[in-house]
């Protein structure tokens, strides 16, 4: 019988290494917007021609489902009983959006055993090809399965507010990357509910410069999103900005990060998504 070891490998062989991107959208605080972000930039990737699939990794507090309106017959926990295969748990929205949903208050979720981990990982493999770009809706914090994420993505955003504890925390989850960031992974900040990106490009080149200054690595710029009344009344009333009012400036600026994901430079890396989280599994631990 195969070791565990064993049966990694294997299974790391099987993936075609350049296939498709998976991009970790994260914070160090919640309520900073990262989930409503997730949402609409999903939406905007594919009215760029891109097939998407969410990954809802607050895998213990799931609000994915909350902002699209929807009401999921399957989440993750089916998965994990062995009641239903991956296929069966995707869940489409009206919008067209596909997300893979995990549950609320179920506390065995939220620290999952390496074993469970695996059996998530397993079951990713049989369905990525079907799709161009995975975006994974982490929890808050900075858990180890929130860094391996990340880690294990071809690229980060670190979503932060001017709020001074939003920027303390994501300054926080920012330097942990960074410091096992992997060559080529690409990290990046977008700033949330600013009045105008003079006021985003001031907020990053503060919080770069102290990276740099402790770490002697920096993060790259990926954009703001101007305050939008227009966005707490859709997160209330559960539908997606960007689809019905695609004019408003919050939608606005969402595209042009999506643009800018699929336009800008692609880093080229040397294996893939799970390659990177097997090996961040057996090893990562964050102090």
């Amino acid at each position: 019988m195969k070791d565990q070891a064993e049966l990694l490998r294997d299974m790391a062989k099987k993936i075609r290494p350049f296939d498709f991107q998976v991009i970790s959208i994260t914070s160090g605080k919640g309520g900073v917007g990262k989930t409503s972000f997730t949402v609409n930039l999903a939406y905007h990737l594919q009215k760029l021609g891109k097939t998407v699939l969410i990954l809802d990794a607050d895998l213990a507090l799931a609000n994915v489902d909350i902002i699209l309106g929807e009401r999921p017959k399957y989440n993750l926990l089916h998965l994990l009983s062995g009641e239903k295969n991956i296929n069966e748990i995707i869940w489409e929205s009206k919008y067209g959006i596909k997300f893979i949903p995990a549950s609320s208050g179920f506390e065995e979720l939220a620290n999952l055993p390496k074993e469970k981990q695996m059996q998530i990982l397993n079951s990713l493999q049989e369905i990525y090809y079907k799709f161009d770009i995975m975006l994974i809706d982490t929890s808050a914090g900075i858990s180890e399965n929130v860094i391996n994420f990340c880690l294990a993505s071809d690229k980060t955003i670190v979503i932060t507010t001017p709020d001074p504890t939003a920027l303390a925390d994501s300054y926080a989850i920012s330097r942990i990357i960074l410091n096992h960031k992997p060559e080529n992974m690409e990290i990046g900040l977008v700033v949330n509910l600013v009045e105008d990106e003079y006021e985003a490009e001031k907020i990053y080149n503060g919080m770069n410069n102290i990276l740099k200054e402790f770490t002697g690595k920096s993060i790259k710029y990926f954009g703001a999103l101007r305050k939008d009344k227009k966005l707490s009344e859709s997160v209330k009333d559960r539908y997606v900005l960007s689809a019905v009012n695609p004019k408003s400036s919050y939608s606005r600026d969402v595209e042009l990060i999506a643009k800018f994901l699929i336009e800008g430079k692609q880093p080229q890396r040397k294996d893939n998504f799970w390659n990177r989280f097997i090996r961040n599994l057996k090893n990562l631990k964050v102090e």
